[in-house]
């Protein structure tokens, strides 16, 4: 089973990751328009996500080294198959 701590985290990661991916999906969108001022934007709402991402994976990351939760459950798994 995984740790509800370790659950929690990748899901925030992963919604992370997504807000990124979106912002830069249609920073490229106004680029490629030509609407340069509001892609200007768009990037610097896209860096603000990206930083998110990487708080969310750097906390991800700690999480699972401090608490040896993604090896406890890759060997349980493994096991278990």
């Amino acid at each position: 089973m995984i740790c509800q701590e370790r659950a929690r985290l990748l899901r925030k990661y992963s919604d992370a990751v997504s807000d990124y991916a979106k912002s830069v999906r249609e920073m490229a969108d106004l680029v490629m328009s030509g609407e340069e001022v509001r892609a200007s934007e768009a990037r610097r709402i896209g860096r603000t996500r990206w930083d998110a991402a990487e708080q969310s994976r750097l906390a991800l990351y700690r999480h699972e080294a401090d608490h040896s939760c993604a090896s406890m459950a890759n060997g349980v798994n493994i096991s278990e198959s």
